[in-house]
């Protein structure tokens, strides 16, 4: 097995960016999901809400990220350096007070989305705790949703494809690592990972929600793949694709790097 693909998303619910490596830390790869939007209330905006965000594509040019979407000027934001107010936010059940650093930024989102939101920024001072029960001090997270990583084999894409009346991109599923060479959800059954001398523990299936009926080349939304995945992947309350995770030993990763499984659960 291999790993084949690389994603990191800057902003959170926006295009993502692949890469041919990255550094993954224990809060997960370098630079992702380090910006978020809010609304006026400080609350998660998201492709759930706003699937037009979907057409936020990020790119970094040099320390500077720079933002384009249909019909807009391109947006540079520059690297936090301290600067802006400080809002309280939040994002699912935990409340935190981050930098809005520049209101020129939100207002360039604002009038994308048409709606008024602000960008905020995830400093490394702040320290956000990985869900329940793996809420160690010894791992964080960004801004994703609970978890560092999402891990998916190519194989399970490639069998939902064979399933489904259309084509289903990866991008949908907006994962961090693509593992090639496995079986169709062999990420199930792993719970320790190696990727060259990088480890990772496989905690928790991803259950997917109305983002990945979002088609990320048009911000249209419909009924796949959430109605195929249901035939076959449906669980007591969800429809699960992908294994969330955590990173045991951090280090350097790249497209092409080996994959070994360290641990697999009981059963299998």
């Amino acid at each position: 097995m291999w790993l084949s693909q690389i994603f990191i998303y800057p902003i959170k619910s926006a295009r993502g960016i692949a890469l041919s490596e990255t550094e993954l830390t224990t809060s997960g790869p370098v630079q992702d999901r380090r910006w978020m939007l809010v609304d006026e209330q400080g609350v998660l905006l998201s492709q759930r809400k706003l699937p037009r965000m979907a057409l936020i594509e990020p790119r970094f040019e040099g320390s500077d990220l720079v933002a384009t979407a249909p019909g807009m000027s391109r947006l540079v934001i520059r690297k936090w350096a301290g600067e802006g107010d400080w809002i309280p936010v939040r994002i699912w059940r935990d409340h935190l007070t981050l930098p809005h650093p520049n209101p020129g930024y939100s207002n360039w989102f604002s009038a994308f989305l048409d709606t008024p939101c602000r960008l905020v920024y995830l400093p490394d001072e702040v320290a956000r705790h990985v869900e329940a029960p793996f809420d160690d001090p010894k791992w964080r997270v960004s801004l994703a949703d609970g978890y560092p990583l999402l891990v998916v084999t190519q194989a399970s894409l490639d069998l939902l494809n064979t399933r489904a009346p259309c084509r289903i991109e990866m991008e949908r599923f907006r994962p961090n690592l693509v593992i090639a060479g496995a079986t169709p959800h062999a990420e199930d059954t792993w719970t320790d990972i190696a990727v060259d001398s990088v480890r990772l523990r496989i905690v928790k299936p991803c259950a997917r929600c109305s983002i990945v009926l979002v088609d990320p080349a048009t911000a249209k939304s419909g009924i796949e793949p959430l109605r195929t995945l249901a035939g076959y992947r449906r669980m007591p309350n969800s429809v699960w694709f992908a294994q969330n995770a955590l990173v045991v030993v951090p280090g350097q990763v790249r497209v092409g790097g080996g994959v070994k499984v360290a641990g697999r659960q009981e059963g299998y």
